[in-house]
């Protein structure tokens, strides 16, 4: 979760019609006016769509053989999101932009919780 976090504030920055790689080939991305397309070398892949406050991201996670969505909303630097997966998990949470930092929180169906805090300098923990 914190690596998809991070990647997906890297690919989000990108300008229209970019194509890009991270190092070690972990994740390559490609980008129109209205869409992110990104897979990595084990055939995980997802899609983004922005339309004004709203995103919608779905895609297919190679080791569970699950495909997922997510819906979120963003409130000026609050962001609500919520999800499923094709085995009925479901999670929600939240992304707080303060400064440089973004806090996460998200609880899931299963009762599990996480906490991730993203940093521009520092990356994520």
């Amino acid at each position: 979760m914190r690596s998809i976090t991070t990647v997906l504030l890297l690919c989000l920055s990108l300008s229209a019609q970019a194509a890009f790689t991270l190092p070690g080939d972990a994740m390559r991305c490609t980008r129109s006016a209205m869409l992110l397309n990104c897979t990595d070398r084990l055939g995980n892949h997802y899609g983004i769509v922005q339309q004004g406050n709203d995103t919608l991201m779905r895609g297919f996670d190679v080791i569970s053989g699950l495909s997922w969505s997510q819906n979120s909303t963003t409130y000026g630097r609050l962001q609500l999101f919520t999800g499923v997966s094709a085995d009925g998990q479901v999670w929600f949470g939240s992304s707080r932009r303060i400064g440089w930092n973004v806090v996460s929180r998200l609880s899931s169906s299963q009762g599990d919780r996480d906490r991730v805090n993203c940093n521009r300098l520092s990356g994520c923990r």
